[in-house]
């Protein structure tokens, strides 16, 4: 990661089961990462704020591919 690198959206949580996986398979690659936000009450209703996982842009692809694959494993 460069000093002047953006931090880009790769991944947007609902839940806690779908962020932790998606924080491990960042972990899992060493890709560094960032978390935004948190997660609203339930009786807030199905529109209540998400978890947002942000990491480098030069790095940008290389995550979205580790997040696939963690998927593809998990399903």
């Amino acid at each position: 990661m460069t000093r002047g690198d953006d931090m880009v959206r790769v991944f947007e949580a609902w839940d806690e089961s779908e962020f932790l996986a998606a924080r491990l398979a960042l972990e899992a690659s060493d890709i560094p990462f960032r978390v935004e936000g948190e997660f609203a009450p339930v009786s807030w209703g199905p529109t209540a704020a998400a978890k947002i996982l942000r990491v480098p842009a030069s790095r940008h692809d290389e995550a979205k591919q580790a997040l696939q694959d963690s998927l593809r494993n998990d399903g």
